[in-house]
């Protein structure tokens, strides 16, 4: 994340910062055995770190203070527009998890902006209130009977569980022509995926009966997967 300007030096950053802790009851000192700011107040221990940007070294040097400060705080040249988008939600949960603050300082105003007071993370209490996503994780890994995607994929459709039984649906109908929910489900595919319908790939032919839509068209890859399956159903019928 870049600042106002990158050409302005992180000594600009001290003044703000200073007077920030100064106005909130805090002795404040520069380069203090390597670190850039400290602040005491009584016997609270705070430690700052200054940069241009938010960098990977920054968090670094950020969580190696935290051996010795009671709390520690990451100092940036506040950005001409604050986004709120999942970037910087994803950003302020980073910091959360090391327990870092973070202070924006307006070089023009020369003010500062608490963005981020650093505080205790409680993992466990976090990983307790995803834990129906867990379950979602761990469903969807187990459903898939292949790995059918790339690990770093972007702008890609993946392949899901989901999606996996669908194709697997499409193959049945290759072979057969016409099924009902109840040939799905003893297939051990979801009954509700004609009916569904999510791809629009189905199409309703009688009561409990489908077939495949005739403009239906499939990309190459899953082309090869149904065939795939088409020849799974072709071996399981042999007798």
């Amino acid at each position: 994340m870049k600042g106002e300007g990158m050409t302005m030096k992180e000594t600009e950053l001290y003044g703000p910062v200073k007077d920030y802790f100064i106005d909130r009851g805090f002795k404040v000192r520069a380069e203090v055995r390597d670190i850039d700011v400290v602040a005491v107040k009584e016997n609270l221990l705070v430690g700052i770190e200054l940069k241009k940007g938010l960098t990977v070294d920054l968090l670094t040097q950020g969580a190696l203070r935290q051996k010795t400060c009671d709390l520690v705080y990451v100092a940036v040249p506040k950005p001409k527009r604050i986004v709120k988008d999942k970037a910087m939600k994803n950003l302020l949960y980073l910091l959360r998890r090391l327990e870092l603050g973070l202070l924006y300082v307006d070089l023009e105003k020369k003010r500062v902006l608490e963005v981020l007071p650093p505080s205790f993370y409680d993992l466990d209490k976090g990983r307790r209130a995803r834990i129906k996503e867990k379950v979602r994780i761990l469903e969807e890994t187990h459903k898939r009977s292949m790995d059918g995607n790339v690990g770093g994929s972007k702008g890609k459709k993946l392949l899901t569980a989901y999606r996996e039984e669908a194709l697997r649906a499409v193959a049945l109908l290759r072979l057969k022509g016409v099924v009902s929910p109840k040939e799905l489900k003893e297939r051990g595919l979801k009954s509700s995926l004609l009916n569904n319908n999510y791809y629009q790939w189905f199409f309703k032919v009688g009561h409990g009966k489908y077939t495949l839509k005739e403009s239906l068209f499939l990309e190459k890859d899953y082309e090869v997967l149904v065939k795939d399956f088409i020849k799974e159903y072709q071996e399981q019928e042999k007798p």
